[in-house]
């Protein structure tokens, strides 16, 4: 069993997701969202705070041993809005991890800090940033953070570049880069047990139509039990009718605001 764990993002989508099954395989788990949030677990404590409340964050993470990094800003907004929640909160996060001897920290990345790649380009853990959004570059910096803190501290970084989280795909984006609930929670759960240093692996189910060689996911035990390959019928055609988000991984954020001409294939 893990001991104390903090989560923060919990009172988000994915967050909530992710509590249920941290209940179960942690002593303690200290759920963070600046909005209103309650213990729900037997094991759970629950901190109302923002991530660049100093603080609040250090008695938070006091004696804990991973973090589950799932708070931020979710979508593409303007600079101010994303520099505060994805860049600033995260360098405090880091920071007040290392601060508290945290051994982890396990975070969302994204899938669109590599959404600028085409659909027809697969991608491993070494592929480059290659960010669709500025909400993308976000997640860049993020990953660039964990690489710094577990090169220079010794904290050791697992981010999961996440595809889409919902119970199934619902367009035929998703047959590629859907990954369950539980899936989700399973990877988490490798980062919180696995022995690493610094990992980039790739937040999806076992889809046949992915993008994605996830090789050090499931070589470090991630086993996905779940597939979008059961709605292949059914979405197939469930494009957009934009060519742009059908070009590139990123979809409908590689596509807004694109003033470029598409590469001719």
């Amino acid at each position: 069993m893990t001991g104390c764990v903090v989560l923060t993002g919990a009172a988000g989508k994915l967050g909530r997701s992710l509590r249920p099954a941290l209940a179960v395989v942690c002593r303690e788990v200290r759920v963070i969202d600046q909005a209103p949030i309650s213990a729900e677990h037997n094991n759970e404590k629950a901190f109302q705070l923002d991530l660049n409340d100093g603080s609040g964050l250090a008695a938070a993470m006091s004696g804990a041993d991973a973090v589950v990094h799932f708070a931020g800003y979710p979508r593409e907004a303007d600079w101010a809005t994303l520099l505060a929640a994805n860049v600033a909160g995260v360098a405090s996060l880091w920071e007040a991890a290392r601060s508290a001897g945290v051994g982890r920290v396990i975070y969302a990345s994204s899938n669109h800090a590599v959404g600028m790649y085409p659909r027809t380009e697969s991608l491993d853990e070494n592929a480059l940033p290659n960010p669709d959004s500025r909400y993308g570059v976000t997640k860049v910096f993020m990953e660039a953070v964990a690489s710094l803190y577990a090169a220079k501290h010794g904290v050791r970084g697992f981010g999961i570049r996440i595809g889409h989280c919902a119970p199934e795909p619902s367009d035929a984006r998703m047959l590629a880069h859907w990954i369950h609930p539980e899936d989700l929670s399973a990877l988490v759960q490798v980062g919180l047990e696995a022995d690493y240093q610094n990992e980039i692996v790739y937040g999806a189910s076992a889809n046949s139509r992915s993008w994605w060689v996830n090789t050090r996911a499931h070589a470090l035990g991630y086993r996905p039990r779940h597939s979008a390959d059961g709605w292949t019928q059914a979405l197939t055609g469930k494009v957009s009718d934009n060519p742009v988000a059908e070009h590139f991984q990123g979809g409908s954020f590689a596509a807004a605001e694109f003033a470029c001409k598409l590469p001719t294939m």
